[in-house]
């Protein structure tokens, strides 16, 4: 399926024309997240459970790499891999009587980094003599990593915690997702480039009420081939 859709997208251009510039690049920089929790206070069996969440943070260091084919001066493609790092959150649900009587809670810590195999449209707008912008969209082929671990703590009768060992669950989630890009692209030297990119892309987490908005500022050279 994914063979056919990047037959379907790009196979037109292909066959238009040559590429007239080729140029490789890598680049690394800065990510943040935007984060929405959806998880409903639940009663169940008498008991309230009641999620709460740490603030979102990024973490490890995000980098791209990439070739570029021009075929027009205001047109392109661009093929790459790209790594958005991870981010690291903490999940508790504090479970407690309907009375206010704590009874336990369970602690989920969890870590997601995101990467993939990309390909774009791009646009380039003259805006000086040696600064290009850039638009880009297209599509990514990648994976979401969970890595979890977790604690379950209950209060006995007695009013002791009993916590038991700590768990640890790590598993993938493919996915194929539309992804957008703008960036800054300076003619410093003939072959030499500069660029300052920042690219965008969605994911949820269904299973746990997730989602999030990931952004990757990215300062990146690259050389004209």
């Amino acid at each position: 399926m994914r063979i056919i859709t990047l037959f379907i997208l790009f196979f037109p251009v292909s066959v238009l024309a040559y590429p007239v510039g080729v140029s490789l690049g890598w680049g690394s920089g800065y990510s943040w997240t935007q984060s929405k929790f959806d998880e409903p206070i639940n009663t169940d069996l008498g008991q309230v459970k009641v999620p709460s969440y740490t603030s979102v943070k990024n973490q490890d260091l995000p980098w791209s790499m990439y070739a570029g084919f021009r075929f027009h001066q205001h047109y392109g493609i661009e093929m790459g891999y790209l790594d958005y790092g991870s981010i690291k959150f903490t999940k508790t649900i504090t479970s407690a009587t309907q009375d206010g009587v704590p009874t336990g809670n369970v602690i989920r810590n969890a870590r997601i980094s995101t990467q993939g195999l990309y390909i774009s449209h791009v646009l380039f707008f003259q805006v000086f003599e040696k600064l290009q912008l850039q638009m880009k969209a297209g599509i990514i082929f990648g994976d979401n990593q969970y890595a979890e671990t977790g604690q379950v703590t209950i209060v006995d009768e007695n009013n002791n915690a009993i916590t038991d060992p700590e768990d640890f669950n790590s598993y993938n989630e493919s996915f194929a997702k539309g992804q957008l890009a703008m960036g800054l692209l300076y003619h410093y030297k003939p072959e030499w480039r500069l660029r300052l990119q920042v690219n965008q892309i969605e994911f949820d987490h269904p299973s746990e009420k997730e989602s999030f908005s990931q952004w990757f500022t990215s300062f990146s050279i690259e050389r004209k081939l």
